[in-house]
């Protein structure tokens, strides 16, 4: 969230009370514009309006006086239409002022800016002095509480990516990794890179930045199966083997490989688990070569 404050009225920055790097909380008084021009519109309003109702008071009592005329038959009963008229009319008055009073005291209300949500002031705009129209920027609050985390992942996996699927995020700003799940995904692809645009959620981490990097890793599935350092399988024409350490002696095996991760390369077949491989310098060896293993 990083909403720009802006004015709502047009009046002159009076005062500001925080700057650039401030920490805020929701309710904090931002900026005091100058607040004399809504001050007394709001004293004109009151003002009408206070005499609007004691003209009224003034209409009741005639209306009374000559109800009592007419129930004594000393005036004919027409005579009241007008104060009737005349009462109705002020009532209408009344009203009108009471909203423009409203009006008056609710922009008089805007000339003090107080902070929407609780975060750090990115950037202050306005000075003292400047003069904002309606809609002028004052100050950018940022509030890291809740980011939205933007991943491109190959359009080869439209068909596998999903919402509510679990991902992994890692931020190079902190050590800690957190798994949360793909809130949603764009509907288009990307135009320059043909990726998909996969959106999770980061709540509640106060340590990740807006605008840093992130790196998302997707778990499709979960699998448990042997691993080799990378550089341990060697392509023979023969395909990919390892050599496999006996008494001394180097061994050619012939594996079947998955998945590639972190160094580590998955072996479907053709090795078992606590055999002892070569790593360091496989490449040199050939089937049944004898080796000396030296301790560094």
């Amino acid at each position: 969230m990083d909403p720009t404050i802006r004015s709502e009225i047009a009046s002159s920055v009076k005062k500001i009370y925080t700057k650039t790097g401030f920490i805020l909380k929701k309710g904090d008084l931002i900026a005091q514009l100058d607040d004399q021009d809504y001050r007394y519109q709001l004293e004109l309003a009151e003002a009408e309006l206070s005499q609007l109702k004691i003209r009224l008071i003034g209409q009741n009592k005639t209306y009374q006086r000559n109800a009592e005329l007419v129930d004594q038959n000393f005036i004919s009963p027409n005579a009241l239409d007008e104060i009737v008229n005349q009462k109705n009319e002020t009532e209408e008055l009344i009203k009108i002022s009471e909203a423009r009073a409203k009006i008056a005291n609710y922009r008089l209300s805007k000339t003090k800016i107080y902070s929407p949500i609780n975060g750090k002031v990115e950037k202050q705009i306005a000075s003292v002095g400047d003069f904002l129209k309606v809609g002028d920027s004052i100050i950018q609050i940022m509030n890291n509480d809740r980011l939205r985390a933007h991943v491109p992942f190959p359009e080869r996996l439209a068909t596998k990516l999903k919402p509510g699927l679990p991902i992994e995020l890692k931020s190079p700003i902190v050590q800690e990794k957190i798994i949360v799940k793909i809130a949603e995904l764009k509907p288009q692809l990307i135009s320059d890179t043909l990726s998909i645009d996969v959106i999770a959620d980061v709540v509640n981490q106060p340590n990740w930045q807006a605008g840093g990097s992130v790196r998302g890793t997707v778990v499709f599935k979960e699998i448990r199966n042997l691993s080799v350092p990378e550089q341990s399988i060697i392509l023979r024409p023969a395909g990919q083997v390892v050599y496999v350490v006996i008494n001394d002696v180097a061994f050619e095996k012939s594996v079947q490989t998955g998945i590639t991760q972190n160094g580590n390369t998955e072996i479907t077949a053709g090795l078992e688990l606590g055999e002892l491989i070569a790593v360091d310098g496989a490449a040199y060896l050939t089937d049944e070569a004898k080796i000396n293993i030296t301790q560094k």
